[in-house]
């Protein structure tokens, strides 16, 4: 009797399984989430505001270029700094010649007549980390040093430039060797052949890199053997102007001279709400100005932006979130950068009073002078754009 009630009990229990089972699962999860709960997506495209360009404060180039030249009012100066100890061994030799070589990595707006460059020495002591354009002024320049430093050939990466030094530059280093009283500083700058304008803006590879500027120590010992020493390691930098900076009325960037511009989007469409918008989805497209564009060669095309400070300083910038803009390739009718700014976005919804705006600045700030010109937010039609796709309760 045990075992067919046994029986029956479970055959009732597997009724009831079944029976659950088959029914369909959507009713039961309707009920789980309430209809005020329910989420909407969004898709809305907003113009810039209004935009700013300015020149920032910023530091002297210390990338992997040091430039020289002169060009659309850009004016360039090379600094070159060795950390060595001169050899003992030169003050009892004959030195035959001084060779400083360089290897081509960069140029930006090249003329049309050959640029020419000359060597000076620099013998007030400066630091690449100190020094400044302000500071450019007060550094003590000793006459002309070397040959001209001429290109009258094709411009190609990797091409190495050189110009022969006069040796009482190194006899002066050897004595400054022997003489503990005095500091060790061994400085030169690369100039523009003065007269000579729109020649150009030159990058050359720096100190620490592939192919660093060498000087090139010939001699021969009193018994006629030849050999030479090879000084390759220091400290660069450039010191780059633009006199005078006055804005065009775009969106400007440009490296080297440290001008960046300032854009402004009103997303209170957005972030007025009782429920917190979700940003799904944020791009910013910028027109490019081709005509008042120039990029150099051997540096990559591409645009910084970062969460802009308060209007009051707008060379403030917060480092947590950025973007890269990029050419869009499949934009045919005009060139369009595009950024990626989810993330940058959310934060501007999420905080409006402390984040305001995007600042856009070169990648290459400290290593060229390539100049981007976009149209502004008075170009309503070729204007700054951010196209958001949100959720909202």
């Amino acid at each position: 009797m045990n075992f067919f009630l046994k029986l029956i009990l479970l055959t009732i229990l597997l009724v009831c399984a079944f029976w659950g089972c088959s029914q369909d699962p959507a009713s039961v999860g309707t009920k789980l989430i309430p209809g005020s709960e329910k989420f909407s997506a969004h898709n809305t495209s907003i113009i810039a505001i209004r935009d700013t360009a300015f020149k920032f404060a910023g530091p002297n180039g210390g990338g992997y270029n040091v430039l020289v030249g002169n060009n659309s009012s850009v004016d360039a100066t090379a600094l070159l700094q060795f950390f060595t100890t001169i050899p003992a061994l030169l003050d009892t030799v004959q030195i035959d010649t001084v060779k400083l070589s360089l290897t081509v990595s960069y140029t930006w707006n090249m003329g049309s007549t050959p640029a020419e460059f000359v060597v000076r020495e620099v013998t007030t002591p400066w630091s690449a980390a100190t020094v400044t354009v302000d500071s450019l002024a007060t550094l003590n320049f000793a006459p002309t040093l070397s040959t001209s430093i001429t290109d009258k050939d094709s411009i190609s990466f990797g091409k190495v430039v050189t110009a022969q030094i006069d040796s009482s530059l190194v006899r002066k280093w050897i004595n400054i060797t022997k003489d503990i009283s005095k500091p060790r500083f061994f400085s030169i700058a690369l100039v523009t052949k003065p007269g000579m304008t729109n020649v150009g803006i030159w990058g050359f590879y720096q100190f620490g890199t592939i192919s660093p500027p060498s000087l090139k120590i010939l001699y021969h010992s009193k018994d006629g053997v030849r050999d030479s020493i090879d000084l390759n390691s220091g400290s660069g930098t450039f010191l780059a102007t633009k006199t005078p900076f006055l804005p065009s009325g775009f969106i400007e960037i440009q490296a080297g001279v440290s001008i960046r511009s300032k854009i402004n989007f009103d997303l209170k469409p957005i972030s007025d709400s009782i429920s917190r918008a979700i940003v799904n989805n944020a791009t910013m497209e910028l027109t490019l100005d081709s005509a008042a564009s120039q990029l150099g060669a051997g540096t990559p095309d591409s645009v910084l932006a970062l969460i802009g400070g308060s209007d009051a300083r707008p060379d403030s910038v917060s480092t947590a979130y950025f973007a890269f803009g990029y050419r869009d390739a499949s934009q045919t009718s005009k060139i369009v950068y595009t950024f990626s700014v989810t993330s940058m976005a959310q934060q501007w919804i999420n905080n409006p009073s402390t984040y305001q705006g995007v600042v856009l600045r070169s990648i290459t700030d400290e290593s060229s002078v390539d100049k981007l010109s976009f149209y502004s937010s008075k170009d309503l039609t070729r204007a700054p754009r951010l196209f958001v796709t949100y959720t909202k309760k």
